[in-house]
């Protein structure tokens, strides 16, 4: 890898994909194939068309990136823009500040989102940080998940230890996990003049240790359960404890 040339872009230019060191574009390129490579930066636009990106390092986007096949790499910052056509893995880290998509899997070690990540595939990773927008119309598995941002997710989340702070509306179809928290983060939120319900919307809710405030769910299962305020749950299942908050609504409970 060592004796890999470098290539770097500066203006305008189209290369063969193939094996090479560092990458760096600053203006716009594009590369035809597969491209394997020690570092991969862009700031200006690059593209990678009809083939993969394989990179052995860090990958770091502060601009527009497009990759038409999938893309690897040890660790990934993207402050600008970077969409995938499929899958993405990234051996330690991903960091979004910006704006990331892939229509594949994604998988990292680590993940955290300030910006929007969003994918059609599946979300997987030791551990999951979000203070942003995540969006996948597939499942979410991590060890832990921290979310104070926004999620729509249509299949089950599923991690050891779930903590959700909601600073506006978020849908999770179903959650699974060893604890599983859900609260309501301090401040106001007004859009337009009208304020948000920050609530969380499920259709299950399944853990040993569950506490809930402002959630609407059909079904809580578990352990030992406590219902907060502001929820709206259809049926509790419980086979330890069950406490609830004067102001919320539970239609049914259910010792198991």
């Amino acid at each position: 890898m060592t004796n890999w040339n470098d290539i770097h872009i500066s203006g305008g230019g189209k290369i063969s994909g193939g094996r090479c060191g560092n990458v760096n574009i600053s203006g716009s390129g594009k590369i035809q194939g597969d491209l394997e490579c020690e570092s991969f930066h862009v700031s200006g636009a690059g593209k990678v068309e009809d083939g993969n990106l394989t990179v052995h390092g860090p990958l770091a986007c502060s601009g527009a990136a497009k990759v038409e096949g999938s893309v690897s790499a040890v660790s990934a910052r993207v402050s600008g823009s970077l969409h995938t056509a499929g899958s993405a893995s990234f051996d330690e880290s991903l960091a979004i500040s910006g704006s990331f998509h892939a229509e594949g899997d994604v998988k990292a070690g680590k993940l955290s989102a300030s910006g929007v990540c969003k994918t059609t595939g599946s979300i997987s990773g030791n551990e999951i940080t979000v203070s942003g927008v995540l969006k996948t119309e597939k499942d979410v598995q991590a060890e832990r998940f921290y979310s104070s941002g926004a999620l729509s997710i249509d299949g089950l989340l599923n991690a050891e230890n779930v903590e959700i702070w909601l600073s506006g509306d978020s849908m999770v179809h179903t959650i699974g996990g060893g604890k599983v928290s859900v609260k309501k983060k301090s401040g106001s939120f007004v859009i337009i003049g009208f304020k948000r319900r920050n609530h969380l919307t499920s259709a299950l809710i399944e853990a040993d240790e569950i506490d809930l405030e402002y959630t609407d769910c059909e079904t809580v299962r578990g352990v030992d359960v406590h219902i907060g305020p502001e929820c709206v749950i259809d049926r509790v299942e419980y086979s330890g404890t069950l406490t609830t908050d004067p102001n919320c609504t539970v239609r049914e409970k259910v010792k198991i």
